[in-house]
């Protein structure tokens, strides 16, 4: 009997992961949902051999929907076992962790608490802010994702590593939220410490209490956004200014030197969700020929003048093939 795969992702990779996972597989149907509501209307389609993999998302599946597969549900943890909970990579950053990676862990109603499969962590060189541990997570999936991709979509169970654990404290939503609200007492390396664990990527608010009233800190200039990690034809990103209201802002985007102004209007769903207006501030930029060689090219985004976290950063864009004919 064939086996049913269900992706559970909203992530750009998805397309490319449904690739590689069609390439491992034998008798194997894949399917793919981006939401809770599609989960359950997928449930009563399903056999008895199907298994879930819930990659990069944050919907949080219910007992019920998890019992329907009888080949079990699997999640892709964005951070090392040490990490369980909300925004790993934010916690490794605030800890100096010297290391960092991704878990496939089963899933269970409990966030991060099932038993781990498998986990790839790396060495974080460099400063240990929050956007090295991203890159080290992001270094490290494929690694995860290739050992593991035969064993997602065989009828057999998947083998737990009995030498991998959960450690350190589940972080929740609060968890974080606490951490971005300073009192009139931090110190200046608390706070910047801080600053550069909790921040971007992803928009974030700080704010500081003080004699009874609650301060929104703002980056210099009241910009704030940031230069998302490359797509392999396009680079992406956010921008915009709180201390100013009015339309979309203008990008520099710098490029082994050579300079391209966009609009930041595109719609940005998760920038909207943190609060910062109404979410069209997103830019998009399309490498052109030139740029498609698989070869290193130094990206920087700028706004008013100021650089956009996450920025300048070293991207290398697939090669364009020549058209057959």
């Amino acid at each position: 009997m064939t086996v049913t795969l269900v992706l559970l992702t909203a992530n750009d990779g998805a397309p490319a992961l449904l690739q590689m996972l069609a390439a491992h597989g034998r008798d194997l149907e894949l399917r793919h949902v981006v939401d809770l509501p599609g989960l359950r209307a997928l449930l009563p389609t399903l056999g008895p051999k199907a298994r879930l993999l819930s990659y990069l998302s944050n919907v949080i599946v219910p007992a019920d929907c998890l019992a329907a597969f009888g080949l079990g549900a699997y999640n892709i943890h964005p951070g090392s076992p040490a990490y369980p909970g909300v925004a790993p990579e934010a916690w490794a950053a605030y800890e100096q962790a010297a290391a960092f990676g991704v878990t496939l862990h089963v899933m269970e109603p409990v966030v991060d608490s099932g038993t781990i499969i498998d986990a790839e962590v790396l060495p974080v060189p460099g400063p240990k802010a929050r956007p090295t541990m991203a890159q080290a997570a992001r270094q490290a999936l494929p690694m995860l994702l290739l050992r593991q991709a035969a064993a997602l979509t065989r009828e057999e169970p998947l083998i737990p590593n009995k030498t991998l654990a959960w450690g350190g404290t589940r972080r929740t939503v609060g968890d974080y939220e606490r951490m971005c609200r300073f009192g009139a007492d931090i110190s200046q390396e608390e706070m910047e410490r801080r600053l550069v664990s909790f921040g971007p990527p992803g928009p974030v608010q700080f704010t500081l209490a003080f004699h009874g009233r609650t301060f929104i800190l703002e980056t210099p200039g009241g910009i704030m956004g940031h230069l998302d990690p490359p797509q392999p034809d396009r680079v992406l990103g956010w921008v915009c200014d709180t201390a100013a209201k009015g339309g979309p802002l203008e990008v520099k985007l710098t490029v082994d030197g050579q300079d391209f102004l966009l609009w930041a209007g595109e719609h940005r769903p998760d920038v909207a969700a943190a609060g910062f207006g109404d979410g069209y501030s997103g830019f998009v930029w399309e490498a052109p020929a030139h740029f498609r060689d698989s070869r290193p090219h130094r990206v920087e985004a700028t706004c008013k003048g100021k650089p956009l976290p996450g920025s300048p950063r070293l991207v290398t864009f697939a090669r364009l093939e020549a058209s057959q004919g």
